[in-house]
Formats: C-alpha cells, structure tokens, sequence
C-alpha cells in the first residue's frame, strides 16, 4: 500500500486547508475530494475523470502531479491479484505454452500477410472508384433524449444530448450544443453559455420561483459531468406555500423560462452560512420571503429595519396588529417581550419573557453542507 490518500490528507492538513478551501479553488466535488483522501475511487463516474481531479488536487496541494497519478496507477495494481493458475503453473508448462503460442503467432502473421496485401489491391480499385468531395452526403449527429425524472442526478452527458425535463403539465427541453471550455446549452430555443465556475438557476413557469439548477462538476473531451436538481420542493410541504395571485397569472401566461446564471464563488462568498445558535423556521432549497405577523396583547414597544431600510418604531396597543414582510433579513428590537404573540412565516416564536427588553434577527443562511440548502433562522441581534 503506497498510502496514496494519506498523502493527500497529509498534504492538505500540514498546509491548514479545509476540504471547503479546496472545494472553492480546485471547483471539484466535495465527495470527490474527500473519496480521494479515503481511496474510495469506486464512486468516480470514470478513470479520465480521476486521473484529472488527482491532478488538480495534487497541484493545489503542492505536491507533484505526476508522482500522485503513478502512487495511484501502484495502488490499482496491487488491488488486482495475480490469478492462482499463474501463481502455481509448473515450469515444463510454462515452456509448452510458449512453444503453442510462438506456432499460433507465426500462424496469425502469415494470415496476416494475405490478407492486407487482397485488401490493399480492393483499396487501389476503391480509390479509384471513390466519390468526388461534392458527391459525399453527411449524415448530421443523431440526437440523444435523456428523460430527467429524478430528484437529483449527477452523470456525463455528450454534444446533442437533449434532456427533457417534465414540469407540472409541461415538459421542457434543455440541449448540450457545445462542449469545450465553456459548456454552451439551449432552454427551449434560448441559447446561453457557461463556464466551470458556473451555475444555472431556471424558473421553467415564471411563477418567481427557481424550478431547476444545473451545475457543471468538469468538463472536457467532449463529456460534461452535470448534477440537475430540483428546488422547488421546501421542508414545508407544497400547500403550505401561498403563490401570489401575480405569480399564478405569470404562469398561466406562459413565456420563455427565466434563467439566472450565478458564479459559485459569488454564491458562497456573499451569503452567511447557518449559525449553530438560533431558532431555526424554516428550511428549503428557495428563499421565500420573511412574513412576520405581530399582535400585541400589552402596551408593546416595537422596532424593526427592514433589510437596508431606516429603522421604524411605534408604541402598539393592546390588540393591535402589524405585518412586515422582507427578502433577506429582519431585526427587530421589542420592549415588554411577552406583551406581543409573533409568527414568522406562519410559525409562532418566542422572543423573550415580559417586561425583558430583546433585539433579533430574522435571516436567510446557507447551510453549512448543502450549498443549495437555505435555513431562516431567528438569532440574538448582537451575536
């Protein structure tokens, strides 16, 4: 054993990277990084692909490419075993398979021999024959329909695959016309590029919110390795989820799908990743936005700044009612906490006990491990 994943997870901790640190430079896979740390190459979806990220891995860590591809090639070696006839074949044996296989060498050489030299005559009498460049037809690329039914699903995919992606009573198509250095795909009849670092975020019906993502893991050589997930689906269950009366008409009116193409380097580094302090609301794969419905039941003094608004405050009554709604984050500060029953997005939270003066904020984070995932979570204001 040449401890080829011991070198990796060596390397990375003497250097005082995290996995997440090389996510982000190297824009490989976490499960692939860390399949390569534990020698788990089973799940890869092909050696070219291997080889590649134990390239890129190495050179992020410092060591020698090369040296890690042949540390691998040994350990692929080693965990084939020699078959048992060839360990315990007997010497006067060996030397009659020799003999058999040196007389069906000669045999196949000189059959060789006759046959390339009738298919070099056929070859002179079919170039003479052969058609002008003009009279030459081409036959186009024969198209490939992959139909995406799943949740989620990571897998190669070639030029002229077409995947068909059904959507409530509609299917819609999303081609692979190019592959080089940038991945070049067509929505309904919508060309867009993408580069490595790239994702694509679709809203198929227009009804505000993200149906579809598409995240290229590598390309090259004429394959892209794609992971498409769907993100519509919350931890809240589906009828709990009030779609505007706007959103609907935008549905039913129909339209080209809205695409949104997002750096990942953006992505994580302008969004905060979940606390492990706080009151968690709710979770899903699409930020809706932060409705906060507040009714007081004491004389009740109430602040709040909606995201990069002024701050606004006022003195409620008993029975009074408010309704804030944001995008991103609510903060808000109460006097006499328990003099007012508050809901977040229909769930009912705790602010703090009466008389006690409390500031929270109310936000969306990322998670820590799920990059799609999003978690509204309510925290102390000055932590």
């Amino acid at each position: 054993m040449n401890q080829l994943g011991q070198s990796f997870k060596e390397a990375r901790t003497q250097s005082g990277k995290t996995i997440e640190d090389a996510v982000r430079e190297t824009k490989i896979a976490k499960k692939y990084l860390i399949a390569i740390e534990n020698e788990d190459f089973d799940i890869f979806p092909g050696e070219t692909y291997l080889i590649g990220f134990l390239r890129n891995y190495a050179q992020f860590l410092g060591l020698d490419p090369d040296e890690m591809v042949i540390k691998y090639r040994d350990y692929k070696i080693q965990e084939q075993p020699a078959p048992i006839e060839q360990l315990t074949a007997r010497p006067r044996l060996i030397r009659r398979n020799i003999l058999i296989i040196f007389v069906v060498l000669m045999v196949i050489a000189a059959t060789l021999y006759i046959v390339l030299g009738g298919r070099k005559k056929e070859a002179e009498v079919a170039e003479k024959a052969e058609p002008k460049e003009e009279e030459i037809k081409i036959i186009p690329e024969e198209k490939k329909a992959i139909m995406f039914e799943e949740e989620e699903v990571t897998r190669d995919f070639r030029k002229g695959d077409i995947i068909e992606i059904p959507h409530r009573d509609e299917t819609y198509n999303v081609s692979i016309d190019a592959i080089d250095e940038d991945l070049n795909v067509s929505i309904g009849a919508i060309p867009f590029s993408l580069s490595a670092d790239e994702r694509i975020e679709i809203d198929f019906d227009n009804d505000g919110r993200k149906d579809l993502l598409i995240r290229p893991n590598v390309m090259g050589e004429g394959m892209v390795n794609l992971t498409l997930k769907r993100v519509y689906k919350t931890v809240l269950d589906e009828s709990e989820i009030a779609i505007s009366e706007e959103s609907a008409m935008a549905s039913i009116k129909g339209g080209p799908p809205e695409v949104v193409i997002i750096k990942e380097d953006n992505l994580l580094s302008q969004e905060l990743v979940a606390p492990k302090t706080g009151f968690q609301i709710v979770s899903g794969y699409d930020k809706v936005n932060i409705e906060t419905y507040l009714k007081a039941n004491a004389i009740t003094y109430f602040s709040y700044i909606i995201d990069q608004d002024e701050k606004q405050g006022l003195i409620l009554q008993p029975g009074d009612e408010l309704e804030l709604s944001a995008k991103e984050v609510l903060r808000i500060t109460v006097a006499n906490a328990k003099g007012a029953d508050i809901q977040i997005n229909n769930i009912p939270v705790s602010v703090g006990e009466g008389g006690q003066v409390v500031a929270k904020v109310v936000r969306w984070y990322r998670d820590s491990e799920d990059s799609d995932l999003y978690h509204l979570i309510i925290d102390d204001w000055e932590k």
